[in-house]
């Protein structure tokens, strides 16, 4: 591929970047709340971070890295809990409401 190939698809895009609508949300139960609950505390990406850490559920206790985030912020269950989906509470993974993905 030429040089101005290359150039011609990374400026289309640049162009179609739109600043995703979550950036100015603050995320809970995947909604936009204006302040964490109580027992959750505010997680900020910083833009510098080479990944974002996925956020450990009962389902998916487990850390998985999902890649860069930048402007991006969500309510997270103090280490070492997981937060359970269904209610929106933040649990010891041994003692989740619903069942999660790893084996015994």
């Amino acid at each position: 591929m030429s040089t101005w190939a290359v150039m011609m698809v990374t400026i289309n895009i640049i162009l179609a970047y739109e600043p995703s609508s979550i950036s100015k949300c603050l995320w809970h139960n995947n909604s936009c709340v204006e302040n964490c609950p109580e027992h959750m505390m505010k997680r900020v990406s910083n833009c510098t971070e080479s990944f974002w850490p996925a956020q450990k559920t009962c389902k998916d206790p487990e850390e998985i890295l999902v890649g860069t985030m930048c402007g991006f912020s969500r309510c997270d269950c103090p280490e070492p809990m997981v937060l359970d989906t269904e209610t929106g509470y933040c649990y010891d993974v041994d003692n989740c409401p619903t069942k999660h993905g790893l084996e015994k």
